[in-house]
């Protein structure tokens, strides 16, 4: 397995007294991040979990990792299956619902994602920023043999996805620049990688208003996106169209669909929900 799990979250290093890492500020709570992190634990690659796998992800004792997921039990998060391994559980997804339900706008853009979803006949996402990943919130389109539908909270890396390349455009600079430093210190043979290429997409959606990612998240797929902006609770937000790879043509996605989904993102930005950096402001919306 690879520095981070396959459910996308990185194992924390360390003895059961370290609650996430060497300099976690000792005013808050470790128990409820070793709680947390319990829960992290799982993805779509990892549904179903034991004590000693989980033990072994976080560097606690076992007897530790009971309590803990004993408890998450007891608040309806974890569920035991026949295995007597432990998976997550619905009750998971009333916590989901209040941050869903604070996104209304995510129902006006519907309709133009699906256009676009039909357009290319691939599907159309929605993304915000999260930390230091993006997390879909809403998808428009399954075409059949698609190799991959981004679901409702799913999540991907900032710096190697077309998605996650407008949403850090969306910051001001100074902002921006913080936000590469923390990428630097959470994933620094990873950015070093990408470090480049994220910079230059960032330009080329100042500059176009839209990016192209060739695999760089998902070798399987090429995808084109456009910053759409922030929401007045300070959401930053952007839209993606992908393909399968096997059928993407470069032509297309540079001349075509990636101007297209810069005009669409200009569009739904008249309706004032979303507004651009100070910066880009009059920049791609005076394009026309």
């Amino acid at each position: 397995m690879s520095a981070e799990t396959a459910g996308g979250r990185r194992p924390r290093k360390g003895n059961e007294d370290e609650a996430a890492g060497p300099a976690i500020d000792p005013s808050l709570s470790s128990t409820l991040i070793r709680g947390i992190e319990v829960l992290r634990c799982f993805g779509p690659a990892d549904q179903a979990l034991g004590n000693a796998e989980i033990s072994r992800r976080l560097g606690l004792n076992r007897p530790t990792v009971s309590r803990l997921c004993k408890t998450l039990m007891h608040l309806g998060y974890l569920r035991r299956d026949a295995r007597e391994t432990y998976r997550l559980a619905p009750e998971l997804l009333s916590l989901a619902y209040p941050v869903l339900s604070a996104m209304p706008w995510r129902h006006e853009v519907l309709h133009s994602m699906r256009a676009l979803a039909e357009l290319c006949n691939g599907n159309c996402s929605l993304g915000v920023m999260s930390g230091d990943s993006f997390v879909h919130i809403q998808t428009a389109g399954s075409p059949p043999g698609w190799p991959h539908v981004p679901d409702i909270g799913q999540t991907g890396s900032l710096y190697r996805s077309a998605l996650g390349w407008c949403l850090l455009s969306l910051l001001e600079e100074e902002e921006r620049r913080a936000k590469f430093g923390e990428l630097v210190r959470l994933h620094p043979e990873e950015f070093a990688a990408y470090g480049t290429k994220s910079r230059e997409a960032v330009e080329r959606c100042h500059r176009d208003g839209f990016c192209v990612s060739y695999g760089d998240w998902r070798p399987d797929l090429v995808a084109a996106a456009a910053p759409l902006g922030r929401t007045a609770d300070g959401l930053y937000v952007a839209l993606a169209c992908a393909v399968p790879l096997y059928r993407a043509d470069s032509a297309y996605f540079e001349t075509d669909l990636g101007p297209r989904l810069a005009s669409a993102a200009q569009s739904i930005r008249y309706s004032g929900t979303f507004a651009l950096p100070r910066g880009d402001r009059g920049k791609k919306d005076s394009a026309d």
